[in-house]
């Protein structure tokens, strides 16, 4: 009988105990806002503090070398506005892609053992063929259609019209 009413009794100080963390749950909400609030300002103010002291204490040297496109030490030459070559941003993105696609298969690799061993196997390997079919048929299609090599056809294709125009500008002068 006394093991009965300490249990109780136990019982009641921890659900009192629950309530009073109900109540002062909110506090701590308040708190954690504020604590968010103060550290997002004082970054702010050390940021601009820092940008506004480097203003006021560094030279102001202009030159026109110094406005020009820096090219890794080469001399600018022609126009910065150029025609980018996609199969760089191909290639980018392919490695992004990938990459991703590798961080988020180790994870699952890691723990595929665990959910064989208890019976959910075929789950866990749907699961990752729903991920990586999608990125199997789009890499699929890249490559059927010659979007992966590094150099592709010309036939077919036209000359843009500003390029058309350039070079007519450039023969008439």
């Amino acid at each position: 009988m006394v093991p009965t009413m300490l249990a109780q009794t136990g019982l009641a100080e921890t659900s009192q105990l629950a309530a009073s963390n109900v109540i002062d749950a909110g506090d701590t909400n308040i708190e954690l806002v504020f604590g968010i609030l103060l550290f997002t300002v004082t970054g702010i103010v050390f940021i601009l503090s820092a940008l506004t002291a480097g203003r006021l204490v560094r030279p102001h040297l202009p030159h026109p070398e110094k406005e020009t496109t820096y090219e890794c030490g080469e001399p600018v030459i022609g126009e910065s506005w150029v025609q980018f070559d996609l199969r760089f941003y191909i290639v980018a993105l392919f490695f992004i892609i990938f990459d991703v696609e590798i961080a988020l298969l180790w994870p699952w690799a890691v723990v595929f053992r665990q959910f064989r061993d208890a019976g959910n196997g075929n789950l866990a390997l749907f699961a990752m063929l729903f991920f990586l079919v999608p990125i199997l048929v789009g890499f699929l299609y890249e490559w059927r259609f010659g979007y992966l090599d590094w150099v592709r056809s010309q036939t077919g294709q036209e000359t843009p019209d500003w390029k058309n125009e350039k070079q007519a500008s450039s023969q008439s002068t």
